[in-house]
């Protein structure tokens, strides 16, 4: 049996679990990280070259330029390269393979941040996607919402999930501590979450390692603001009641999956004021309740029906985490991740 197409990805990204994928071998991915808990499909790395290093004491930006140019130059005809959006070195991979090369190498870049402001940014962002062949973006909406904003066509973007990254590390059996937990830095819309818990003295703690962020949190009695890391970040999460995770909607990105995904996995029902990501990670009313961006009034509703309901909460709690186990573990996204490289490897080939 063939292996599922693109096509059929973007239909169904569960066709990714099949038994049946098959490595040829004839797709050889190379990228500049490790991935941990990948034992099916390995990826080669290729380490920045000795200049690279040495002007990155003085100039970040040419180091990743060079490292970018290094990491092309060592791509075949037959070659994936696998680039993490998060490291600036996508950047000048997508420029140097659009504009430095005449024979334009496969890129799949993952993680990617394009939400910039309008003008010459944009233009520049824009031109740097241009020199991938497809993105990874963590939720199905925003396949569209990304190709609008960037004036490219759809099929440049896939969706895969996103993963708990706590997965990886120890799961902590912990008791429950009487407080809801809410978390994150980017696109956090803690003011509806402040909002939803006014005069209800439902004791919450909110962790932002960012002190800008905290610094712009209304004070409240029963409000808690935190800049915990890890692991002390996963024991409050394992500790609490449930979780609310409060998102900005922008119509472009979202910025809440992994913590959608950790909570479940914590055994924590997640409630997510967020309108462009929770869908494809939360079952509404089974592994916690979302609601629409900005909406105080529905995320107070849903706030005091699992704080009077515990055994919602265990309910919910377990179907959570049944859930990630299924579907969002971290050795799962590897997997997924990798193979996507493959087929889109086998596709170029073909085409």
């Amino acid at each position: 049996m063939p292996n599922p197409s693109l096509d059929s990805i973007c239909s169904d990204w569960r066709v990714l679990d099949s038994p049946d994928f098959e490595n040829s071998g004839n797709v050889r991915l190379i990228g500049h990280e490790t991935f941990s808990l990948a034992s099916e499909l390995q990826v080669n790395v290729i380490p920045p070259g000795r200049l690279s290093r040495c002007v990155s004491y003085f100039s970040k930006r040419l180091s990743n330029l060079l490292y970018a140019h290094r990491l092309l130059r060592n791509c075949e005809p037959t070659d994936v390269l696998v680039v993490n959006g998060a490291s600036r070195v996508w950047f000048y991979v997508g420029l140097l393979n659009r504009f430095g090369f005449f024979r334009k190498r496969t890129v799949l870049c993952w993680d990617i941040f394009v939400e910039v402001s309008e003008g010459l940014k944009q233009k520049v962002m824009a031109s740097a996607m241009k020199g991938v062949t497809l993105s990874v973006l963590w939720s199905s909406p925003q396949v569209t919402s990304h190709a609008k904003f960037l004036s490219m066509s759809e099929d440049r973007f896939i969706f895969i999930p996103f993963k708990a990254n706590h997965t990886k590390g120890q799961k902590y059996d912990l008791p429950i501590g009487n407080y809801v937990f809410a978390c994150g830095n980017g696109k956090r819309d803690y003011q509806c979450l402040i909002e939803a818990v006014r005069d209800t003295g439902i004791p919450v703690i909110i962790c932002a390692t960012d002190p800008r962020v905290r610094n712009n949190i209304e004070e409240l009695p029963n409000v808690i603001k935190l800049g915990a890391t890890e692991p002390d970040f996963a024991k409050l999460q394992a500790s609490s009641c449930f979780m609310v995770i409060p998102m900005t909607y922008t119509g472009l990105k979202g910025g809440g999956e992994a913590n959608f995904c950790n909570g479940m996995w914590h055994q924590k029902p997640v409630i997510a004021a967020d309108s462009i990501a929770a869908e494809d990670y939360i079952i509404d009313g089974e592994t916690g309740f979302i609601v629409p961006s900005g909406d105080s009034a529905l995320l107070r509703e849903r706030i005091m029906t699992l704080w009077n309901d515990r055994e919602l909460v265990r309910r919910m709690g377990q179907a959570g985490h049944e859930h990630v186990e299924k579907n969002f573990t971290h050795a799962a996204f590897v997997r997924r991740l990798l193979r996507t490289a493959v087929i889109l490897g086998e596709s170029a080939t073909k085409s």
